[in-house]
């Protein structure tokens, strides 16, 4: 059936200019139900040069369709609906109305939003009443072409017409006609998308289900499921409708807003261009510190000052390894400081701990023979142990201080005590001496506590650029998913492949880039079972053969595409399956290639990303990750 329907009326003779056979839609047993109002006149619909005004389709030859004339049909009017002078209001068969002349010319039936129209109708019906005029015995739509259209196609039994009465001459109403029906179509406001966002929201309020919405107001379900946080926040909501921020960015809005988080929104809106990354970067910091919170709820129940933050160095506050016990000058130990815990503040950080599996023995990273690493059946060096049976965990550390050394039973330890000495002049004969050596141990002691500082710098640093890294991981890889989606090879592509497989021809054998490859693609792999399931290669092997079937549908310039796939797969492989310090390794992997691809073809590098392609040295992503409002 062509779906471009001709909509015409003879003003010469103002009779129908009605071709032999010509056929007129009637309603279809269906009842209609009520349809948004708001949904615009829009389409393409040609208006055939003679004018004839009843509703004409050029259908198929196998398409059945009714005829019958407006004149036959019974206008039922509802007398006291007047809502004007002149006017009537009156629920009218859809196929019972003529459409008359329209500045919108053209309906073009197949586009999504007349499909969307028609679904709406046969959901709602028609909520915004078509205007119409009385000519003799017709009724003339005049503004609502598209509605009428599409009530016909949805099945509806009537339609809401006011309908006026029209005088004055010929050329008087044409103009008239003109001029309304191009103030009719300007004049449409739309919806804001935070006040469509914030009516999704009230109607899961009420208890409606999200597949009654989706159905209702023809919404994705996951945006309907997104929309449900944006819409509670007024923030979330000014951002949707600035037109900077879509409706998945104001629902991460909307999450820091929930929290009272009025940095996090703040930075949030300030990174619109690095907004994924800025996102997942707080979003990390944000479960972050909740187990921080969790894990120091354990030593404020014991009495523990739990800080939020770490002390300056040279600050208020003592650090307990800087410190030894009044009674005895020893070190302050842990047993120490838990005899006493109101006298002291913890500070919780990260580490990665390695426990022998079978005991739960905490080991150090030089005890593991990492030849051993996907080889079940190698033997360890002597007084080494199997990678295969040791546990990787990141655990909280704590880090005591105290405010007070001397209530807590301790003072500054020789060296913090040296670096706080003032010279004593009266300590010799030579007081300029004795100056001048208080002065040389106090600076030694000075410069001793400045090392151990730069150390726990460097601990900081570490972690930020991990904690960045990882952000960059997720945001890389939903990138790299969607970029991968293609039919065809990006340009250049073709030849970067050739390049890259001719200088690492092992790349896709490593690093278990089949595993990487199918998470890219979205395909499932099945779990390895039977008594091989845990041995090395078995998921590489799981993984081709599930990737197997979506490489034997690919057509010819979709299989080049998955094989640019199974490059990039295998550097991600490279880059983050060694965990997140990618950022230091940059003078292996060639991590500067694969980066440099992803940069010439859309994906932002973040510092730390810079980092391993060796454009900004460690120091310079850092300094840029704390100046862009990371965490330090």
């Amino acid at each position: 059936m062509d779906r471009h329907h001709a909509l015409h009326r003879d003003h010469r003779t103002q009779k129908s200019c009605r071709p032999h056979g010509h056929q007129q839609h009637r309603a279809g047993s269906s009842r209609g139900v009520e349809a948004s109002g708001a949904a615009p006149d829009e389409g393409r619909h040609r208006q055939a040069t003679c004018g004839v005004h009843r509703i004409e389709l050029r259908c198929a030859p196998h398409v059945s369709i009714e005829t019958s004339t407006a004149a036959t049909q019974a206008l039922t009017v509802d007398a006291a609906s007047t809502v004007g002078a002149g006017e009537e209001f009156a629920r009218l068969a859809p196929t019972a109305l003529e459409v008359g002349p329209n500045v919108r010319d053209e309906v073009d039936t197949d586009s999504a939003q007349f499909r969307a129209l028609v679904d709406s109708i046969a959901m709602h019906g028609v909520l915004q009443a078509l205007s119409a005029i009385r000519d003799g015995q017709d009724i003339v739509v005049l503004d609502g072409q598209q509605r009428a259209l599409a009530a016909i196609e949805a099945g509806a039994e009537t339609v809401p017409v006011v309908i006026r009465t029209v005088s004055g001459s010929a050329k008087a109403r044409e103009i008239d006609r003109l001029s309304q029906q191009v103030v009719a179509n300007d004049r449409r406001i739309d919806l804001t998308a935070g006040q469509r966002t914030k009516a999704v929201a009230a109607m899961l309020d009420l208890g409606v289900s999200v597949t009654k919405i989706s159905k209702a107001v023809q919404m994705d379900r996951e945006q309907v499921k997104t929309a449900t946080a944006a819409g509670r926040s007024q923030t979330a909501l000014d951002a949707l409708d600035s037109g900077q921020f879509d409706l998945e960015q104001a629902s991460i809005i909307a999450t820091f807003d929930a929290d009272g988080d009025e940095e996090a929104v703040n930075t949030l809106l300030e990174s619109r261009y690095n907004f994924r990354y800025t996102a997942q970067r707080l979003l990390g910091d944000r479960a972050e510190k909740k187990a921080r919170t969790t894990a120091g709820a354990l030593y404020a129940e014991r009495g523990f000052t739990v800080l939020d933050t770490e002390p300056a160095y040279r600050g208020e506050y003592f650090r307990a390894e800087d410190l030894v016990t009044i009674d005895g000058g020893t070190e302050v130990t842990a047993e120490f400081i838990n005899a006493a815990p109101t006298h002291w503040a913890v500070w919780l950080t990260t580490a990665e701990q390695i426990t022998i599996t079978a005991t739960g023995d905490v080991i150090t990273d030089e005890q593991i023979d990492y030849a051993t690493e996907n080889d079940a059946d190698a033997e360890a060096e002597k007084e080494y142990y199997h990678y295969n049976d040791v546990t990787f965990a990141d655990v909280w550390v704590p880090e005591y201080f105290t405010y007070d050394a001397e209530a807590a039973g301790t003072a500054p330890n020789a060296v913090l005590a040296a670096a706080l000495s003032i010279p004593d002049d009266d300590e010799s004969n030579d007081p300029e001496a004795a100056a001048r050596a208080r002065a040389r141990e106090k600076a030694a002691a000075a410069a001793e506590l400045a090392h151990k500082e730069r150390q726990r710098a460097e601990r900081r640093r570490t972690v930020a650029l991990n904690k960045a890294s990882a952000a960059a991981t997720i945001v890389r890889k939903e990138w790299l998913a969607k970029f991968l989606t293609r039919k065809t090879l990006p340009k250049g592509a073709a030849k970067w492949i050739t390049d890259t497989l001719v200088d690492e021809p092992a790349l896709l054998t490593q690093n278990q880039a089949p595993q990487y490859l199918a998470e890219l693609l979205s395909v499932t792999v099945p779990a390895a079972t039977g008594h091989d399931g845990g041995y090395p290669g078995v998921a590489d092997r799981t993984a081709r053969g599930a990737l197997a079937a979506v490489i034997d549908k690919a057509s010819d310039t979709r299989a080049q595409v998955l094989l640019l796939a199974q490059i990039l797969a295998a550097y991600e492989a490279r880059m983050s399956g060694k965990g997140n310090d990618s950022w230091r390794r940059t003078a292996w992997g060639n991590l500067d290639n694969f980066l440099g691809f992803l940069d010439e073809h859309g994906h932002t590098l973040m510092p730390v990303e810079q980092a391993a392609a060796g454009t900004l040295t460690p120091d310079q992503a850092h300094t840029a990750i704390t100046e862009d409002g990371g965490t330090d």
